[in-house]
């Protein structure tokens, strides 16, 4: 997955993430553990990157600063949760998970806040990924996987 910002792309590869200029040259590695780590977006003001790890066991939420660091865990919730992106004001992470749908998982979207704390579940009851629309007034939902 690649995923682009006014001055740089951040992409998968190897299980970790990766930063590049957006008109090339040297890709900074972001991330490096054992562990699986994909799906990274940008905020919009291009300071944080939120991606979705293994590293705890199961898949959770994290967030990044763009110059890299330590990672700060979002979701706790013992269901997979996978970012999916920002609200437009770049204050919490979107993301989607199949927490709370016992017996039969399907997912749906969440936001919590960058620095950490209660996550609030999105009214749409089904939804694999979303996106706002500029002014952050309605969200666009895809029920499944492509």
């Amino acid at each position: 997955m690649l995923h682009r910002h006014q001055d740089h792309v951040a992409f998968t590869y190897g299980a970790h993430i990766w930063v590049a200029p957006r008109d090339g040259g040297l890709a900074r590695r972001i991330t490096a553990t054992q562990a699986v780590e994909s799906n990274p977006h940008f905020s919009p003001d291009g300071q944080w990157i939120a991606f979705t790890s293994n590293r705890a066991g199961v898949a959770a939420v994290y967030v990044v600063s763009v110059d890299g660091g330590d990672p700060t865990r979002l979701s706790w919730y013992p269901a997979a949760s996978s970012a999916r992106g920002w609200t437009t004001d770049g204050r919490r992470v979107l993301y989607a998970s199949t927490r709370e749908t016992a017996p039969t998982g399907y997912e749906r979207l969440w936001t919590v806040p960058r620095e950490g704390g209660p996550s609030t579940l999105l009214p749409a009851p089904w939804a694999h990924d979303g996106s706002y629309s500029s002014d952050g007034g309605r969200l666009v939902i895809d029920r499944m996987t492509r």
